[in-house]
């Protein structure tokens, strides 16, 4: 027999799929399209296995996709743009440019050797020209349509990385990518103006096919808030405060405002009074804390007295005004009117500093609010109002009667505000986009004009290590320009996009990556993307970062008349992460890189355990997709990825786990070489295995259409390898079935292990490969009822051989000599009829409930009344009929419910099976009979419905 060589295989497969370019796609109505898309990877270095998770599950999809006869795009590019490469380029004495293409041949070589099927012709690098050139293309469009804007407010500043971060980016006051501490800084940046779109980010939630969690933590950064905006005139002054409140019913609670330090109305109010140092050590304290941790993480609710009160609208009581840690000014108006009664945080706060605290709100109608010593948060019936009309009203009917009283006096209204904020673009990097704008003295800030892009990177930039701020504001080939309006000197914009800008919109590119005039075709993009990318893979971790910017550009580019699609992605799977173990102290809370496995913590000086961690480059826990398919060949990689867990699970990299999936492998291809090879005339089991494969089929259909990988590969991989040795070892198949079997089987084992398949596909003698064929997979037949009778007959059999050898563990257990017979006993005649006839009966729609006690009774063995006891029971363990379940017949499944008929002996198939049951148990002597026809030796293992033999040994 032929011995199983991957890299053979693989390699002839992967060249001979090259030279016909099958997995070139081109736009073709005529075909259901598939768009598959795992989120691209950033170019660091080689891949390790956590990659080839991802795009093993869309190869696999995009390859069982285009066997179903799909026009499929699947192409692959590189976010290629970021800090990672311009630190090594320091480290090195490099250019990020330099970096960025070495790592991209790497990755390149890995993608290629693991046989993914990309479109390669559409590869794309984010930090090419060719594509940051239609970055900026964009961003100008986008400053026509009103979405960019520059202005000076306060930041979040990374010290380590050297440049600013968006909101989306600062996790527990820490930089995403570094974990380094963030403080608030002033400068002038870019915004794009997401907030525009707020409403339709969050209303389209509804009909996207995002994971529920995805879906909430996206609905809960954009936050939108209904409540009122509500104006306190600042007691001797013409300023007032604009406060934005979601409880209008509370306002007459109101006992203090409280601004945010950054508020600009805190240095009118303290600039020159015996207030004004306290306000200053609060604002510098805050600085150094993000908004984000502000607003969610702190723990010590902090304020100053700013010696100045204002007057609330609806009472013209004066309440003092303060500043607080916990306000922040980019959300709502950078003001919070204070209800200690009504709200805990300000509740905390007054308590604090001895201020006032009044309950308006009470939790039941007519009585007077409860004394808890907390605030009483939810909604209530409005009290001690001090004006006419409020008290008594709940609710909305509250809010509305307190909005409308401030509208009539003109001190407010209702108003919508969000927690999303505009996207804070800028950074002052390197390896970026540039911004495509120019500084003159004269004209101002004006956009580099369309025929002057792509504003490139210069290559002859020299980088340091120790090198602080961004190389380009001090290279003057880039920065010295001369204006395009009045041609005098003028300066380059020097800070560069975020590179999540890069990844708001490659999708968009992907459906026309070719074409040079334009950043792709609305054609092209309005086939390709027609309800979104049908499948789009990658992590949770960017749920409210490059999923909800490529929602924003998507939208954005529609209304710019770019395309016709309003959403970027039709279903997204999360994928799991693949853990590899990793040195860990428990003391500490710490993983470790794995240099340090065996050793002592460096903070604790304990021993170090081991706890499985999410595989990366930061501990050294990763395994070399290379080193593997070296030893195991790229289908048996993908075999162990995408059978060691669901695609949304994590999953534990294991070497005895990657070993036994190869020899699966092994055994997979002795099966097929076995059934190319076959030559008899005729088979025992060709019945029994025909109908198998096209149940199994239709099973496996199902599941690879709803991602289901692990199932689908359970049963292409493993059930159909098992029944294929079970034909065998029953008595074999005929040529002619074996031929049918694999012509079935080996296209279900293509999408995960396509290199075999396609090898055995050939050695069938099929001429076209299976990349370039189109299968009608589902069988619209389905299996009929001679089918299920023949693979009930078989799996009873199965049972009874599974069933004696768990007995006779048991009877082993409990016997001095060597065990040499086994009696199976089967159901009595009188139960095989009966449930018979309840089968056939349910088939008709028979109510159970109204007749059947009436048709029990007319049977011959409930006339009997020694049995009547046991009919009955028998009769109510077949028809449930209690609660939920009343009139059901008892779910034994097809196989079963069918066998149960007066067609099947069980004593008779039992005998004709005899030699077959002794061969497999290892035993000489088999007796066989039904129940209470003999000796009840095996009377307390049977179960009272048929089809369950009952077994002893002896």
């Amino acid at each position: 027999m032929i011995d199983y060589d991957p890299a053979t295989i693989e390699t002839k497969w992967q060249s001979a799929w090259n030279d016909v370019k099958a997995f070139e796609s081109e736009v073709d109505p005529s075909r259901p399209k598939f768009y598959c898309l795992e989120m691209f990877p950033y170019p660091s270095g080689k891949m390790h296995m956590g990659h080839v998770r991802n795009y093993s599950i869309g190869d696999s999809m995009a390859r069982f996709r285009r066997l179903a006869g799909y026009n499929v795009l699947y192409p692959m590019g590189y976010d290629s743009f970021g800090m990672p490469a311009e630190n090594a380029a320091r480290k090195i004495g490099g250019h990020p440019h330099d970096v960025t293409w070495s790592n991209i041949e790497s990755i390149r070589s890995d993608l290629t050797r693991m046989g993914f099927s990309y479109d390669w012709r559409r590869e794309l690098a984010t930090s090419d020209s060719a594509y940051y050139r239609w970055n900026q293309w964009i961003f100008l469009k986008f400053h026509e349509m009103g979405l960019v804007e520059r202005r000076t407010a306060p930041t979040n500043w990374c010290d380590s990385c050297d440049t600013v971060l968006a909101n989306e980016q600062v996790k527990n006051n820490r930089c995403w990518r570094c974990n380094g501490e963030v403080r608030q800084k002033h400068f002038p940046s870019w915004y794009l103006k997401m907030t525009t779109y707020a409403d339709q980010l969050l209303d389209d939630l509804e009909h996207i096919g995002f994971p529920e969690n995805v879906k909430a933590m996206q609905r809960n950064w954009i936050g939108r808030s209904h409540g009122a905006e509500i104006h306190f005139p600042i007691v001797d002054s013409a300023d007032s405060i604009k406060a934005f409140t979601t409880r209008p019913d509370s306002i007459f609670g109101v006992t203090f405002v409280t601004l945010a330090p950054e508020h600009p109305l805190c240095n009118t109010l303290v600039e020159g009074t015996e207030f004004e140092a306290d306000f200053r050590e609060l604002a510098d304290e805050c600085a150094k804390i993000s908004e984000f941790d502000r607003m969610n993480m702190l723990r010590d609710k902090k304020g100053v007295f700013l010696g100045r009160y204002a007057t609330n609208p609806l009472t013209g009581e004066a309440v003092p005004i303060y500043a607080g840690n916990f306000v922040v000014a980019s959300y709502g108006t950078g003001a919070v009117m204070a209800v200690p009664g009504h709200d805990q945080r300000d509740h905390d706060f007054a308590k604090k500093y001895d201020i006032p605290i009044s309950q308006v709100l009470s939790e039941e109608d007519g009585k007077e609010p409860k004394v808890t010593g907390r605030a009483f948060e939810g909604l209530g019936w409005m009290v001690n109002s001090k004006r006419p009309d409020f008290d008594g009203l709940y609710g909305d009917d509250a809010k509305a009667a307190v909005i409308a009283a401030l509208e009539k006096e003109g001190m407010g209204a209702g108003t919508i505000q969000y927690r999303l904020k505009d996207w804070l673009l800028s950074r002052q990097r390197f390896w970026g986009t540039p911004i495509p704008f120019i500084h003159c003295d004269d004209c101002g800030v004006i956009p580099v004009p369309e025929s002057d892009l792509p504003v490139e990177l210069p290559l002859d930039v020299v980088f340091t290590e120790g090198q602080s701020g961004n190389p380009l504001a001090s290279h003057d080939g880039f920065v010295n320009t001369t204006c395009p309006n009045c041609n005098l000197a003028a300066k380059r914009e020097t800070d560069t996009m975020d590179t999540f800008y890069d990844s708001s919109w490659y999708f968009l590119r992907f459906a026309d990556a070719l074409n040079q005039s334009a950043p792709f075709d609305k054609s092209n993009a309005d086939y390709w993307l027609e309800g979104g990318v049908d499948l789009y893979i990658g992590g949770i971790e960017h749920a409210v970062m490059h999923l909800l910017y490529a929602r924003f550009f998507t939208k954005a580019l529609r209304d710019a008349g770019l395309n016709d699609v309003s959403e970027p992605f039709s279903r997204l799977v999360c994928q799991g992460m693949v853990n590899a173990p990793t040195p860990f102290c428990k003391t500490c809370n710490v993983e470790y890189h794995v240099d340090l496995d065996g050793q002592k913590c460096p903070i604790c000086d304990e021993s170090l355990g081991s706890r499985s961690a999410k595989m990366s480059k930061s501990l050294g826990n990763t395994v070399s997709p290379e080193t593997m398919i070296g030893k195991y060949g790229a289908d048996t990689v993908r075999l162990f990825i995408l059978f060691g867990a669901n695609p949304e699970a994590g999953m534990d990299w294991s070497d005895s786990a990657i070993d036994s999936n190869y020899r699966q492998m092994k055994a997979i291809h002795s099966a097929l070489i076995q059934g190319i090879d076959n030559s008899s005339e005729s088979g025992i089991m060709d019945e029994w295995l025909l109908a198998r494969v096209r149940l199994v089929r239709n099973n496996w259909v199902d599941r690879m259409s709803n991602v289901g990988l692990r199932d689908g590969v359970m049963i292409s991989h493993f059930e159909m390898v098992a029944d294929w040795q079970w034909a065998q070892r029953r008595g074999g198949i005929s040529a002619s079935t074996a031929r049918e079997y694999l012509t079935t089987w080996i296209p279900m084992l293509y999408p995960a292990t396509p290199h075999l398949a396609e090898e055995m596909w050939e050695m069938l003698g099929m001429d076209t490969m299976l990349a370039l064929s189109n299968l009608d997979l589902h069988d619209a037949s389905g299996v009929d009822i001679q089918d299920t009778i023949v693979l009930g007959q078989e799996e009873y059999l199965r049972r009874v051989i599974e069933r004696a050898r768990s007995v006779r563990e048991l009877a082993e257990r409990h016997t001095d000599g060597d065990l040499s017979a086994i009696i199976i006993q089967t159901a009595q005649e009188w139960k095989v009829e009966l449930a018979s006839k309840a089968i056939q009966m349910h088939n008709d729609a028979f109510d159970f409930k109204q007749g059947g006690n009436k048709f029990l009774q007319t049977q011959e063995c409930f006339q009997d009344e020694d049995m009547k006891g046991d009919v009955m029971q028998y009769w109510r363990s077949i028809v449930v009929g209690q609660k939920k379940r009343r009139g059901r017949i008892h779910t034994w499944g097809e196989k079963e419910s069918t066998l149960v008929s007066s067609e099947f002996d069980e004593v008779g198939f039992i005998l004709e099976n005899i030699p077959f049951i002794a061969t497999v148990l290892d035993i000489e002597t088999v007796e066989v009979y039904r129940a209470g026809e003999g000796e009840d030796v095996a009377g307390k293992a049977r179960t009272s419905l048929p089809l369950e033999p009952g077994i002893a040994w002896r």
